[in-house]
């Protein structure tokens, strides 16, 4: 599959022509373009919104990334005047039903079954996932998500140190505060003592929504 972008700057009175030499190098009938104008910089929503429906993969961590953003296409392509898909619905707990057949019994997640299921990050991504679709309405089986909780959970209460980057850390904790859970002594203790052990700005980030979420804004 073959994508092109264009980015321009248009000042006022300036306009932009499409024509059908636009799709040149593309086979007769195959091509499609797409135009967005916005104020929000290099980010073409069209075009993200539809490469996004075109993902073809389907191990968890794929599955996830297709369906978590489709939680909130249809309020995206609203608000940009784009066809609302009346199928997301399915669609996504069609995601929520195939991930958990692959959920261990301690609430792991695995790439492709439970065999493989031994990645804190991606149980917080999914997790992140599920969490986001019953906050939306989506059936969601409680024993399957409280389990994928408390892994969380336990991972979290007996992390004396902060591995790697600290991605997969920050991420359990940001999750459990959006479901409410008590981990408030042990994010004060890592956002106190460890906070320069998570490198990246998404991972501090995510311990700033977590004390926010749980009542500590300052």
């Amino acid at each position: 599959e073959l994508f092109q972008r264009t980015v321009r700057s248009l000042q006022p009175q300036q306009s932009v022509t499409l024509s059908s030499d636009m799709l040149g190098e593309f086979l007769p009938g195959t091509g499609m373009a797409s135009v967005s104008v916005s104020n929000h910089g290099g980010i073409d929503l069209p075009a993200l919104l539809a490469a996004l429906d075109r993902y073809p993969y389907g191990c968890t961590e794929q599955t996830v990334s297709r369906a978590l953003p489709l939680l909130y296409v249809n309020k995206l392509a609203k608000s940009e005047m784009l066809a609302i898909d009346p199928n997301v619905e399915p669609r996504i707990q069609a995601a929520i039903d195939k991930v958990l057949t692959r959920q261990a019994s301690n609430g792991a997640f695995g790439l492709w079954s439970v065999d493989s299921a031994e990645d804190m990050w991606l149980d917080a991504f999914v997790a992140d996932f599920l969490t986001r679709a019953r906050e939306k309405g989506f059936a969601v089986p409680q024993k399957a998500f409280d389990i994928t909780l408390d892994r969380l959970k336990n991972y979290v209460a007996n992390a004396t140190d902060v591995k790697e980057d600290g991605a997969d850390l920050a991420y359990a904790i940001y999750v459990l505060a959006r479901n409410g859970r008590p981990v408030m002594n042990d994010l004060k203790y890592l956002a106190d003592t460890k906070l320069s052990d998570f490198k990246t700005p998404l991972g501090r980030a995510q311990l700033a929504a977590s004390l926010a979420l749980l009542g500590d804004r300052g």
